[in-house]
């Protein structure tokens, strides 16, 4: 008989694991809805609260990476990205948005390399492609840039923010012609 109890005991700790598992599952869908519906502070609460129980889902993490870049925080938000990473190394679009934010960070070299590696993985990302353009541009790759961001137009053709980098882009090759005298 012992077996036998051994065996309930076990099919017990399955039971408790999968509820576990399943609340888990449903805290990170309640944080996803809250986000999507535009609801960020309850969605921050969620995340908050999924993230410091431990959680290893990569999705709760480039969500969560969002919400603090659009604050501002743009240190915690590369870190929340690196995890995301860190958890599955195949996630193209936090590699994407990870080198975004180096842009912004002004690490351009190390942005250059990550959103690279986004488009390694995944080669129809059109925002990698876009953000791969304002890093070469910043970088003084104008070449490089420019077809970059003609790439991210093609792949996605309504891709406005594409559209306006490459036209700033054209503009200031075309303006580096002028002489930078000052006309009062």
């Amino acid at each position: 008989m012992k077996g036998f109890e051994d065996h309930k005991n076990s099919e017990n700790k399955i039971k408790i694991d999968s509820n576990i598992e399943n609340k888990k599952k449903q805290i990170i869908n309640k944080a996803i809805q809250l986000h999507l519906k535009g609801n960020i502070s309850e969605a921050i609460k969620y995340y908050q609260h999924i993230i410091n129980k431990g959680c290893n889902d990569h999705r709760v993490f480039l969500n969560y990476g969002v919400i603090l870049k659009n604050y501002g925080k743009l240190k915690e938000a590369e870190l929340s990205y690196r995890k995301a990473i860190e958890i599955n190394p195949h996630y193209a679009l936090a590699y994407s948005n990870l080198g975004s934010i180096l842009k912004d960070l002004g690490k351009l070299k190390e942005a250059e390399f990550v959103t690279r590696k986004a488009i390694e993985i995944k080669p129809d990302i059109a925002e990698a492609y876009s953000n791969l353009g304002n890093i070469l541009k910043n970088l003084g790759k104008l070449k490089e840039a420019e077809l970059s961001l003609c790439k991210a137009i093609e792949i996605k053709p309504y891709l406005a923010s594409a559209y306006f980098s490459l036209s700033t882009l054209k503009y200031s090759k075309k303006s580096k012609t002028y002489t930078s005298k000052h006309w009062y």
